[in-house]
């Protein structure tokens, strides 16, 4: 039964009130969350469609795949990236000068740096009469690098060989390049579920993830910002850990066993008299026990050593909100260390 309070005008009126001011709040709050989602697509600071670097092409090779294409002028991967015509990130080659081939990938290509702050650029700088070429390409394994040395590099007869080793080459899985630029993990499907949503916290009780994570710019833009931050704080905590525990390797016998193979198979392509130098460049863990064995192959196969580990250990600065990718303060003391190591050895002269 209806009281005579639920029956008075009054009652009705605070209703009817509650009911539009509610109305207006759920009107504000979609209308500004819309208000940002249009933002972020009218701006591209964030993008709801596959939006890939416009820099790579295909390769024939199978052994390479991909590559970058030749003279860019373009702002991708967090920087403004130029290529000459032989598609290096590097200037044109001169006829001139002794060339030093620098392979890698994408901590050498300088992801997220200019061309002149990249660490062949800061060679350049520090060791004057010789020309650097930039010959790395994010996502590059020592594979793709031998075949890149074969094919491209050793036409231009290179005076010295530098290659720099980041402890994910010992993945050796392909990626290739699909039709719309973007670059597919060895062994993907085009039925593969490209969800990819966050699970934990906040984002992870939101229903319908998998729609807003192919549908939504702001949900995107947030998803990057959570997993930006949860990574670098993951980082702190495992570089402390392998501090603290500097023999406990990830890297097994059989990576360093095929590793091995590849580099001397590498070497065996190379004339006896190239001087050649092996760089070894920190990640966050210590890697106590692969390092050794990693320096003694590297040996073997013709190679001189430098372990930025001796000078960086596993604290290497990174790019702001980036757990890989060096800034580019450290890639110029690393330019210092390995200029040096060069001229020591003589192999820089």
């Amino acid at each position: 039964m209806l009281t005579d309070k639920t029956k008075s005008p009054r009652y009705h009126t605070i209703i009817r009130k509650a009911v539009i001011n509610f109305g207006l709040l759920l009107g504000s709050i979609l209308l500004f969350f819309f208000g940002i989602e249009i933002t972020l697509r009218v701006t591209k600071i964030q993008t709801v469609a596959p939006n890939p670097p416009p820099i790579y092409r295909t390769n024939a090779n199978p052994s390479i795949s991909y590559e970058l294409k030749p003279n860019l002028d373009v702002k991708a991967l967090r920087a403004k990236i130029v290529t000459n015509a032989q598609g290096f990130r590097s200037p044109p080659i001169s006829e001139e000068e002794p060339l030093v081939a620098v392979l890698g990938d994408s901590v050498t290509f300088g992801y997220g740096l200019k061309n002149n702050e990249t660490l062949p650029a800061r060679l350049q700088e520090l060791l004057p009469g010789i020309q650097m070429l930039n010959a790395a390409v994010p996502g590059y394994n020592l594979t793709q690098e031998a075949a890149t040395y074969e094919t491209k590099i050793a036409p231009l007869h290179p005076s010295i060989l530098v290659l720099v080793f980041y402890f994910n080459d010992f993945d050796f899985s392909i990626a290739w390049l699909d039709d719309l630029g973007i670059l597919r993990a060895e062994g993907w499907k085009p039925h593969m579920q490209e969800c990819e949503p966050v699970l934990d916290g906040i984002l992870g009780l939101l229903p319908g993830k998998c729609w807003l994570d192919t549908h939504s710019a702001f949900y995107k833009f947030v998803k990057k910002l959570v997993i930006t931050r949860t990574g670098v704080a993951e980082t702190v905590l495992e570089r402390t850990y392998s501090l603290q525990h500097p023999d406990e390797d990830p890297v097994t016998v059989a990576q360093l066993s095929r590793y091995r193979s590849t580099l001397r198979k590498f070497a065996s392509t190379l004339p006896n008299s190239l001087p050649r130098l092996f760089v070894i460049w920190p990640d966050n863990l210590m890697h106590a026990q692969s390092r050794p064995r990693l320096k003694e192959m590297a040996k073997e196969s013709g190679f001189s050593v430098v372990d930025l580990y001796e000078t960086f250990g596993n604290q290497m600065s990174m790019l702001s909100g980036d757990t890989v990718h060096p800034s580019k303060e450290s890639v110029a003391k690393a330019a210092e260390v390995i200029a040096e190591a060069m001229r020591t050895t003589g192999i820089g002269q």
